[in-house]
């Protein structure tokens, strides 16, 4: 047996290496031209055409908003919380506007009806995005449009320190630009019908609950008003019953005039007077002032007058009544955008669509080069070492 170690070479010699790459490089080139060649093809039998579409959707313009500030201020209401004895809590009034119209609200009403999607479904049908011929039933057909349309996004805007995005985005992806831009138009005017019929919808149910509580206030007020006056008749009936039984009490006993008396009493060379009035009899007030007394009150042709708060209520009744509030809201209403055929919630410019490709050739194409070339170092290498072995085993 010899005595010499076992000498094991492990080193990689990275010249010999080069040298086998180099010399195969026609065998790489091919190999790479071959992985170009089969991803031009696939992208000529199968094309990807689609395109990420996105539409900015804008708040309207403060000179456009201008047409509804006569509106808004118009239906502005101060409502006092009142505790007892009328006084004003907190000593604030609360001034709010039982409807208003705001550049957000109609941005919102309008992102409301386009993320509710069925008009975008009714879209997608009426222009045949969707091919209905490639599904066998309508069920399915339904089910391509709904899973369409759930793809169709609303970004919000965003301010972020790397990422700002100052309007709502409506984005989507499809493959046919014209049949897109047909689809944005007919969703932007159904859309903003949508918005003008709720708004129009709204404010007719507000002016009606407005148009009751003032029907009910007034019916509520006429009620008070004649309580009042029966009131004042009761009190009057028991009143000239009490002068009539005090009247003949003073004639039986033949008092005319008043003969209440002053009591003198003398105090340390003083002289009070204690005259007792609420204590003593009314009968002695004498009979010709109480009957004096029957004949005014009988001989009132206003009574209006005498009736405690009916002047209030009658002025409260006459307040409402002429409060012309909700009248000339609807007028100024009527004078909005909103009454007008071109009325537009918000700014969409379907025309200024970005369409931006999604067929990423460039990417596969730098991707087959890549590939191709590992491929091919990989083949040359291992080729050589096939070719090394066969040599070593015909030289044994």
């Amino acid at each position: 047996m010899s005595n010499d170690p076992l000498i094991l070479n492990d080193e990689i010699d990275l010249l010999s290496l080069i040298q086998i790459i180099w010399d195969g490089k026609w065998k790489i080139v091919s190999i790479i031209a071959g992985s170009l060649l089969l991803v031009l093809g696939f992208n000529i039998i199968k094309p990807n055409n689609t395109f990420t579409a996105t539409t900015e959707i804008k708040p309207i313009t403060s000179f456009e908003f201008d047409s509804y500030s006569l509106f808004n201020a118009s239906l502005r209401v101060i409502e006092k919380e009142n505790e007892e004895n009328n006084v004003i809590k907190d000593n604030e009034d609360k001034v709010f506007n039982i409807f208003e119209i705001t550049r957000k609200s109609l941005l919102n009403l309008y992102i409301e009806k386009i993320e509710e999607g069925s008009l975008l479904e009714t879209g997608v049908y009426k222009f045949n995005l969707i091919n209905k011929k490639d599904f066998d039933s309508e069920i399915e057909y339904k089910e391509a449009i709904e899973k369409f349309v759930s793809k169709v996004a609303v970004l919000r805007p965003i301010k972020e320190k790397n990422n700002i995005r100052l309007y709502h985005l409506l984005q989507a992806e499809y493959d046919d630009k014209d049949k897109w831009k047909q689809l944005l138009s007919f969703v932007n005017s159904e859309v903003n019908k949508k918005v003008k019929a709720s708004i129009i919808n709204r404010f007719a149910t507000i002016v009606s609950i407005q148009n009751q509580k003032k029907d009910f206030a007034i019916k509520d007020l006429e009620t008070m008003i004649d309580n009042a006056q029966k009131d004042y008749d009761r009190r009057m009936k028991n009143r000239l019953a009490f002068l009539a039984e005090q009247a003949a009490i003073a004639r039986k006993l033949d008092i005319p005039k008043n003969t209440i008396a002053s009591q003198r009493f003398n105090a340390q060379n003083s002289f009070v007077t204690n005259v007792k009035t609420d204590d003593d009899p009314f009968y002695l007030r004498g009979y010709l002032a109480i009957e004096e007394e029957m004949s005014q009150i009988t001989a009132r042709k206003d009574k209006r007058l005498f009736t405690k708060g009916l002047s209030k209520l009658i002025q409260q009744k006459r307040d409402i009544e002429q409060d012309k509030t909700i009248t000339r809201s609807v007028s100024l209403f009527k004078q909005t955008p909103l009454n007008q055929p071109d009325f537009q919630a918000t700014i969409v410019k379907v025309a200024t669509t970005d369409f931006e490709e999604n067929n990423k050739i460039n990417l596969y194409i730098g991707l087959a080069i890549v590939l191709g070339g590992i491929m091919g170092i990989v083949y040359v290498l291992v080729s050589n070492a096939f070719a090394n072995r066969r040599t070593n085993k015909v030289s044994l």
